[in-house]
């Protein structure tokens, strides 16, 4: 049995610093479980870019059929992220070995928001790096100081 129905991919010359997946039923909120999503919407995600570069539609069945999940899976191939409102213990795990990190959240949560905040949160990240140059003398300072003093004279 075929699990994807329809797979829309858009061309993109770029090279994307991360990928990151949403399990959608209308291409604008995280709203489903991952082993029940009808969709999954990637997007390729920069410091200063967020395009659409993959939709992947799947057929809907009950159940935990062993094909499904793995459909599912394999539409995740290099993603680092999937957004869902849930997901089973063990699909968690094995997306943990193919290197996906599961995040849940909250039903109606908008994939526009959660993008945003991967972009703030980027940013911030260089800000917090580029704020960090540390003095490379600052341990012989630290040694030169009066109130210093090593443990053996104490």
């Amino acid at each position: 049995m075929h699990y994807v129905n329809r797979q829309f991919s858009t061309i993109c010359s770029g090279v994307w610093s991360m990928k990151v997946a949403f399990a959608s039923s209308d291409y604008h909120h995280v709203d489903q479980h991952f082993g029940a999503t009808p969709r999954l919407v990637i997007y390729g995600v920069k410091e200063n870019d967020v395009t659409l570069l993959r939709v992947v539609d799947f057929s809907v069945l009950a159940g935990h059929q062993q094909e499904k999940i793995a459909s599912r899976i394999a539409a995740l191939e290099d993603c680092v992220t999937l957004y869902c409102v849930a997901i089973g213990e063990s699909v968690f795990r094995q997306l943990l070995q193919i290197g996906v990190r599961a995040v849940r959240v909250p039903a109606e949560t908008t994939i526009e928001g959660l993008l945003q905040e991967i972009q703030h949160y980027w940013y911030d990240k260089e800000q917090r790096k580029n704020t960090r140059n540390r003095n490379p003398q600052r341990f012989a300072q630290l040694l030169q100081e009066h109130d210093w003093q090593d443990d053996e004279e104490c």
